[in-house]
């Protein structure tokens, strides 16, 4: 490298300044193009490793995505399960509760069965006992209406008997009564009649005949009455 250079100063020294400057302007075209070309060929390399890169992280991310989504399913498949286990153990709990409360319910349930067996029996036997004692009392009752009964209707026909024959007794008496006063009535009037009779004969031989005779006829009248 160190000939080289030096090669170049010296064939730099022999030639003209012309040429001088066509030289370096040909060396710096050709180091512009040379760094041209390998900006070219970086960007070049770097556009594909680009697009490389996007491939992966595309690749990548579609990967990244369906283990997250795998992830996250797993988490709600276990959250559900967990879920599932904690429904699950509440509604055992809830059915080991509902049965020991029913399977207690039956047992009160079979105890006051006993129980209500047991009063049943006793109280239709003190009703049948009731019963049987009320039923004694009412045929005794109704043995004791019979005899009272019977011996109201010999009272009763008794008494009838004697009142129909003191009835008839005292039917002759009022009829003989009867008879009395209507003979001692007609035997009454007669007698005030010919009083009457005579009395009216008397006055007509008196000066005062005419008041005389109103007043028989008045006392006629009234005794009429009293007859």
């Amino acid at each position: 490298m160190g000939k080289k250079k030096g090669g170049n100063k010296n064939k730099l020294a022999k030639m003209s300044e012309e040429e001088r400057a066509r030289y370096l302007q040909h060396r710096a075209d050709m180091e512009e193009e040379a760094r041209r070309r390998k900006q070219q060929l970086i960007a070049t390399f770097m556009k594909n490793k680009l697009k490389k890169e996007d491939a992966f992280a595309r690749l990548n991310l579609a990967k990244i995505n369906q283990e997250w989504r795998t992830i996250l399913r797993n988490i709600k498949c276990k959250e559900l399960k967990d879920e599932v286990e904690a429904v699950e153990k509440t509604c055992t709990e809830c059915i080991e509760n509902k049965n020991a409360v029913i399977k207690r319910l039956l047992c009160d349930l079979d105890e006051s069965e006993d129980l209500y067996s047991t009063m049943l029996h006793a109280h239709m036997e003190r009703v049948e006992k009731i019963i049987r004692i009320h039923n004694d009392r009412v045929n005794f009752l109704v043995q004791l209406y019979e005899l009272d009964k019977r011996e109201i209707i010999e009272n009763y026909e008794r008494e009838m008997e004697l009142y129909k024959g003191k009835k008839f007794g005292l039917q002759k008496d009022l009829e003989c009564v009867f008879y009395g006063l209507a003979e001692k009535a007609r035997t009454d009037r007669l007698r005030n009649e010919e009083e009457h009779m005579l009395k009216k004969d008397e006055l007509k031989n008196s000066s005062t005949a005419w008041g005389c005779v109103q007043q028989l006829e008045c006392w006629n009248y009234y005794c009429y009455s009293m007859a």
